[in-house]
């Protein structure tokens, strides 16, 4: 209670941000002061204030805008609990608190967590969570008329991420928006505006911080290959060049944690041959049929190039990332 009343004389309208620790180890007073020393680096710029034992008030020269850090704060989860998290407490207005936050969690093992969308925090430094963040009325005014709600935004940019009333993500064509913001009108143009990049926020949150999730929205609407496929290696995967070797990683989504673990599957080969001329996504995809298992969410090519000798040939191998469903 006393935690309580010492917010109320903050805090008009509070938003409220976990930082949570998935791997349990360590000691979270240590880590705890690991980003308050971060803080403290801002000389001139804000304010550190001990209230308690773990509680600390962040006051800012500039503005009138205070946050409050808290450790030990339970944090109810309809799928699990987190022992070992920190609690931000700051105004609906105040997007400098999470984001000077944000570039050091990383560091010391934290996610942030915002329970007002239910998911994490991209680690994109670049990407702001609209929770704190203002968005243009006029802009507004736009994504309501296409019954969108946006969440996620790129820095100084029109490039938006929203959810439709189904709770899908959709990426929203920036092109179309400033066009709209330049030149209103009443007509809805649905099928050029947003498109499905992910069935929910979870699986958003966890393909976009592999960067798996496009930036670009007709290179996404209209893909010269299979969309799920993001390709860095050059190669031309549909009819391949050459001999090539694909080594294979695999991945499952994990739910509550928002992101991917890896395993090991039994059904699937390890590395696959493929011949010159072969298509790469019917190979895998005959092999998932085969198997009877349900479609991958993305594959990631890696840039970067192996080779193995195989006589007097060497063949080109390929890391392969395969992200699973639950």
């Amino acid at each position: 209670m006393k935690f309580i009343k010492s917010m109320a004389q903050f805090f008009s309208n509070p938003v409220y941000y976990y930082l949570v620790k998935i791997n349990q180890q360590g000691s979270v007073e240590v880590d705890f002061k690991r980003i308050i020393d971060y803080l403290l680096t801002f000389v001139g710029d804000l304010e550190i204030t001990k209230k308690t034992e773990g509680e600390v008030l962040i006051s800012y020269t500039e503005t009138p805008l205070k946050a409050i850090l808290k450790t030990h704060t339970p944090l109810p989860q309809k799928e699990g609990t987190f022992s070992y998290q920190i609690n931000l407490t700051c105004e609906r207005n105040d997007n400098i608190s999470v984001n000077l936050l944000k570039n050091v969690t990383k560091n010391v093992g934290y996610r942030i967590f915002n329970p007002q969308t239910g998911a994490y925090l991209v680690n994109d430094p670049n990407v702001l969570d609209l929770t704190t963040a203002p968005v243009e009325p006029k802009i507004l005014k736009i994504f309501k008329k296409y019954k969108l709600v946006p969440f996620l935004q790129y820095r100084n940019t029109l490039l938006f991420f929203a959810k439709d009333k189904e709770g899908k993500i959709r990426l929203v064509n920036r092109h179309l928006l400033e066009f709209l913001l330049r030149e209103p009108t009443k007509k809805v143009y649905s099928q050029n505006f947003s498109v499905v990049v992910a069935k929910d926020i979870s699986r958003f949150i966890a393909l976009f911080d592999r960067g798996l999730i496009p930036l670009s929205f007709y290179k996404y609407k209209y893909p010269e290959a299979d969309k799920k496929i993001l390709n860095l290696s050059g190669f031309n995967l549909e009819k391949l060049p050459q001999n090539t070797i694909f080594s294979l990683i695999f991945f499952v989504f994990n739910r509550p944690n928002q992101n991917f673990d890896q395993t090991e599957l039994s059904f699937l080969p390890q590395t696959l041959l493929l011949k010159k001329g072969e298509s790469f996504a019917q190979k895998l995809n005959l092999l998932l049929k085969k198997s009877n298992q349900k479609n991958y969410l993305a594959i990631k090519v890696a840039q970067d190039i192996d080779y193995v000798k195989q006589g007097k040939n060497l063949i080109p191998s390929l890391r392969t990332s395969v992200f699973f469903d639950k």
